[in-house]
């Protein structure tokens, strides 16, 4: 039976005496080697060399990193850079609809110099909401906005956005409203042309216009001239934008004309509008 060795014995090398001469040989070369690199830059050119072949190959062992990275680094800006134009759509809303309150004090003082009385307050307030969806319902278009009973949204209020008035808040339910845009058929504000005094009715044709089917003739009116609502029937404050004269075509009658009004403001582009109410006084 094989008798088993003693692990004392045991050594990490085979040779019994240490290989001294080969030792300095490699020492002796390998000083040799450096001091030629140094001198010469071996080296260096041979990585320039190999560089063709290096540099591929490291970018591709870090094409997956350098893609992560990257896709995180793309999809953070998209993401800051939305919520900045989201902050900025709403700054500039919130500066339209002042803009448009500016519009009324101004029209408003216009007329009140021409009539030689003084100054008085429009006395009403808005609530900020979103369109969620325009839909058409019994022939006309209704649009729904994001705000209602529980908004303190009322039936029958005016709505304006950053261009003029929208419509009339004609359902309210406890978290949505619906509103009449002012070009469906069944619409109709008093409106003043905004150099003028005379008041007009203007309807809805259903058909993304308004107009005026009896216009007296003798009346001057030309293409491009604005008519503001006039507040006359104390809902609509005095001085809102509504549009802007597009035809004047003559009727059967010589006394009067039809005028067609293009409306300034467009609900389907422009998600924010403003619901108008009266402020308690």
């Amino acid at each position: 039976m094989a008798q088993r060795k003693n692990s004392n014995n045991l050594k990490l090398f085979n040779r019994d005496a240490f290989p001294l001469f080969t030792f300095l040989i490699s020492f002796i070369f390998c000083l040799t080697i450096m001091g030629l690199d140094y001198r010469h830059h071996f080296s260096k050119k041979i990585k320039t060399k190999l560089s063709v072949i290096q540099i591929p190959i490291n970018s591709l062992i870090n094409f997956p990193v350098n893609l992560f990275h990257d896709t995180k680094k793309y999809f953070t800006s998209q993401t800051l850079l939305k919520e900045k134009i989201k902050n900025l759509e709403k700054a500039n809303y919130s500066l339209s609809i002042q803009t448009q309150e500016n519009e009324l004090i101004k029209s408003e003082n216009k007329l009140l110099r021409k009539k030689l009385k003084i100054h008085k307050n429009f006395n009403i307030e808005g609530i900020n909401a979103e369109i969620i969806l325009p839909s058409i319902r019994g022939g006309y278009k209704v649009i729904t906005i994001n705000k209602g009973i529980k908004h303190n949204i009322n039936e029958g209020a005016p709505v304006i956005n950053a261009k003029g008035l929208v419509g009339q808040i004609i359902n309210t339910f406890k978290t949505y409203s619906e509103i009449k845009p002012i070009t469906s058929s069944s619409f109709a504000v008093p409106a003043i042309l905004n150099k003028g005094i005379e008041n007009f009715i203007l309807y809805g044709n259903g058909n993304g216009e308004l107009e005026i089917p009896l216009f007296p003739a003798s009346s001057l009116i030309k293409i491009n001239d604005i008519f503001v609502t006039s507040g006359i029937d104390d809902l609509y404050p005095k001085g809102i934008k509504i549009g802007k004269v597009i035809r004047v075509e003559p009727t059967k009658s010589p006394k009067f004309n039809n005028i067609t009004i293009r409306p300034f403001s467009q609900p389907t582009s422009f998600t924010q509008i403003t619901v108008l109410k009266e402020k308690k006084r």
